[in-house]
């Protein structure tokens, strides 16, 4: 059944209108830096914006306060291709006859983030500064055009899977999870989301490198390692 989603609680709230002394061009210029993340989470809260730069351009933004539950560094092949993030240090493998028994083998540095280090990526001070008001402590402010999410329906309570443009608070894609599914139901901006993240990030795992009847790595469910 299909169901039409739309932004009237978003246009609802009152907009907040700040100044920058600075271009917005040159906000955005943190985004260029690092990879970016992706992560899931609740959202706590939200707020509207209405941003003025030195050049009196203006910028409409919604700012979401997100209450992570999980968070990687996004990861890119050497052709820029994005690819799965190490979701752990270690894997699991199974051997023996019909798999009975299995090994723990190194995977290299994981691309899990804690909540500090999330903290540290995705936040900028001269945002920081806009949207104190609305900071709940415990999550992290993350900016959303509001072009991105025109027909998209989005709540307190939400839960979210978002990936960011760079280093940065800028989303990139945000999508609303079903909780009852684990599936995205709609998402803004980016690639589809709603397919990558389902299919653990990318369809990578499907293109898996080579095993045999005697050993394979486990399919368990890295985001809760």
């Amino acid at each position: 059944m299909s169901r039409i989603y739309h932004n009237q609680p978003l246009a609802n709230l009152p907009v907040d209108n700040v100044s920058v002394k600075t271009t917005w061009d040159s906000v955005l210029e943190c985004t260029k830096d690092g990879p970016g993340v992706i992560l899931e989470g609740v959202i706590k809260g939200k707020a509207r914006y209405c941003v003025t730069d030195k050049d009196l351009k203006k910028v409409r933004y919604y700012v979401f306060q997100v209450q992570t539950q999980r968070a990687h560094r996004r990861k890119f092949d050497s052709s820029g291709k994005e690819i799965e993030p190490n979701f752990s240090e270690t894997t699991k493998i199974s051997k023996g006859y019909l798999n009975s028994s299995y090994k723990t083998e190194a995977k290299g540095t994981t691309d899990k983030l804690t909540d500090q280090e999330l903290s540290a990526l995705v936040s900028s001070p001269e945002l920081t500064s806009i949207s104190t008001k609305h900071r709940i402590p415990g999550s992290v402010g993350l900016w959303v055009e509001e072009a991105q999410l025109d027909k998209m329906e989005l709540g307190t309570d939400d839960s979210v899977r978002v990936k960011t443009r760079g280093n940065s608070p800028f989303v990139l894609s945000i999508g609303k999870v079903e909780n009852e599914s684990a599936t995205v139901s709609n998402y803004a901006g980016g690639e589809a989301v709603g397919a990558s993240w389902t299919d653990k990030i990318m369809n990578i795992k499907s293109a898996a490198s080579d095993t045999t009847p005697q050993e394979s790595e486990v399919a368990d469910d890295e985001w809760d390692d």
